[in-house]
């Protein structure tokens, strides 16, 4: 590894939701190939007891983004489904903090810092 990771660094798991992964709604090609490699990361992370977040859709059924209501995008990662789960290999620690994003039917959110508290919480833990 060329860095090293401490106490006071995040790793932030960006959206690993079954839905962008093979079968999904959504799925990203060859998007299943990065839960080895976040669980590797979130082992160091987690040995350093430094902070691991992660975002995901979650989406209500009537969201914006969803071709049916005027949006670009099939139904995907939609709130309590099984899309919606994260990827069943990724081994998150007890204490992960999750940031739900896109929660609102009338508004998108592709980062987890778009109307949610991350960038919030992160400031406040310095």
């Amino acid at each position: 590894m060329m860095f090293e990771i401490d106490e006071n660094d995040v790793l932030v798991v960006v959206d690993v939701q079954k839905d962008f992964c093979t079968g999904g709604a959504l799925p990203v090609p060859e998007g299943d190939q990065v839960v080895p490699v976040l669980n590797e990361y979130m082992l160091l992370f987690g040995r350093k007891r430094a902070r691991i977040y992660a975002t995901r859709d979650w989406h209500p059924p009537n969201h914006v983004s969803f071709k049916a209501y005027g949006g670009v995008w099939p139904s995907h990662c939609v709130q309590g489904s099984v899309g919606a789960e994260f990827h069943p290999d990724l081994m998150f620690p007890e204490d992960v903090k999750i940031v739900s994003k896109a929660t609102e039917s009338s508004r998108e959110a592709y980062s987890g810092f778009d109307g949610t508290r991350l960038d919030e919480e992160l400031r406040k833990k310095g």
